[in-house]
């Protein structure tokens, strides 16, 4: 029996335009209701994680910046510091390898940024120089800690909750994903997912985006 839910947010109960599927929330609004706790784990700053889970009636905590940060009961704890991502930031862009994201005024441990693909071998090589861990969530690019990953923030829920690793459902269509989908829970995602994720998931959804919400909950007889 699922106990928890772990649902990444864009394009796993988004539509291919960051836009929220209705169909996704009345499917995490009947999860709810049969007693699942249902959590949001995003690359997002948490400012905007407190939004959906105040708006969507989220009841488990909601984590952003890929497990560096939680909201939980009114209080928020930072797992990660945010001062070496940021440093390396500034070193990549300096030299024209990276532009930063806006929304690095709202992190608190980790940094953002977009850069061309051509970029992504150099800047992957010198991220292994600082010990940092850079991540592609098809939106955007994350710079992070090592250890701060979802599969970090999946085992935290885990012990909160007293789970079982096969009380725990993860659901994702990303890269940045990856790590939860590694942990020996049980793992879902939409159509539009990676290869990757695919490959070790225990059910591919035929619907893509948040469309795959409610077939995925049918098939582990949440509703």
């Amino acid at each position: 029996m699922i106990k928890i839910m772990a649902l990444d947010v864009d394009g796993t109960i988004t539509d291919q335009n960051r836009i929220i599927c209705p169909e996704a929330i009345t499917s995490i609004k009947k999860g709810i209701e049969s007693g699942l706790q249902i959590s949001l784990i995003s690359g997002n700053v948490i400012p905007v994680m407190y939004g959906l889970k105040t708006f969507l009636g989220i009841n488990a905590p909601v984590f952003g910046e890929n497990g560096g940060i939680m909201y939980y009961n009114g209080s928020i704890e930072k797992f990660f510091d945010k001062t070496k991502p940021l440093e390396f930031l500034e070193y990549i862009s300096s030299r024209s390898l990276a532009t930063p994201y806006f929304t690095n005024q709202w992190r608190e441990t980790s940094a953002a940024f977009s850069m061309d693909p051509g970029n992504e071998a150099i800047v992957s090589k010198e991220a292994e120089k600082w010990n940092l861990e850079i991540v592609n969530s098809k939106f955007t690019w994350h710079i992070m800690n090592p250890g701060q990953n979802k599969g970090y923030a999946v085992e935290i829920l885990k012990k909160m909750f007293n789970a079982n690793w096969d009380e725990i459902l993860v659901v994702g269509d990303s890269d940045n994903d990856n790590a939860m989908f590694t942990l020996p829970v049980k793992k879902a995602c939409p159509d539009n997912a990676t290869d990757s994720l695919k490959s070790i998931s225990d059910y591919v959804s035929p619907e893509s985006y948040g469309y795959e919400i409610g077939d995925v909950m049918a098939k582990f007889n949440i509703i």
